[in-house]
This record gives structure tokens, C-alpha cells and sequence, in this order.
């Protein structure tokens, strides 16, 4: 297999670029003038290093991700347990208040 062969099925693998991205490249691209004909030819070892640069980025993205989930789970469990010491500590409080009360009636 060519190294072209392999980077366009790199490329294919590659998920579909959403709108919103494809809007915001195309203005930053248009700001600074560069239209189709004006652009490079970009050699094969250019093409490589780009789609690992990307697959780079893709994995950094990924593990940010995924440790901001894995810190939602982590906050999530810590707050169940804040509830239940509350919910604890108020049953507590409300038997004091009985006892008290019962103490005065007494």
C-alpha cells in the first residue's frame, strides 16, 4: 500500500468535520485571505505529520474528557455523602430538640 493509499484511509477514518467547525475554519481561512489556488500542495511527509498532529490532539481531547468525567463522578459520590451526613446530623438534632423538650415538659 502507497503512502497516499494510507493517508486517505487514515483520512476516512477520520470522524466528519461538523458545521460549526467547518464555519469557523473557512472565516479564519477567508480573514487571511488564503482561497484554493492560493494554498500549497502539501508533500506526503507534510500530510503525515499533520494527521498525527490531529491524532494527537483527538487523544488529548479524548483524556480531558474523560477526566473531567471521571471529576464529575468524583464530586457526584462526594456530594451523596454531604447529603447523608446532613440528613444525618439533622436527625441527630432533631432528637436533641425532643429530649429537651421532653425534659422541659417533665
Amino acid at each position: 500500500m502507497s503512502d497516499n493509499e494510507k493517508l486517505k484511509e487514515e483520512l476516512s477514518k477520520l470522524p466528519a468535520m461538523d458545521p460549526m467547525t467547518k464555519m469557523l475554519v473557512d472565516n479564519v481561512l477567508k480573514k487571511h485571505g488564503v482561497t484554493k489556488d492560493k494554498m500549497k500542495k502539501l508533500s506526503d511527509e507534510e500530510k503525515e505529520m499533520f494527521l498525527k498532529m490531529l491524532n494527537d490532539v483527538k487523544e488529548k481531547a479524548q483524556a480531558l474528557a474523560d477526566n473531567q468525567n471521571k471529576n464529575k463522578t468524583v464530586t457526584e459520590k462526594t456530594n451523596q455523602r454531604t447529603e447523608k451526613q446532613n440528613t444525618r446530623r439533622e436527625q441527630l438534632i432533631q432528637q436533641l430538640k425532643q429530649k429537651r423538650q421532653n425534659k422541659k415538659e417533665q
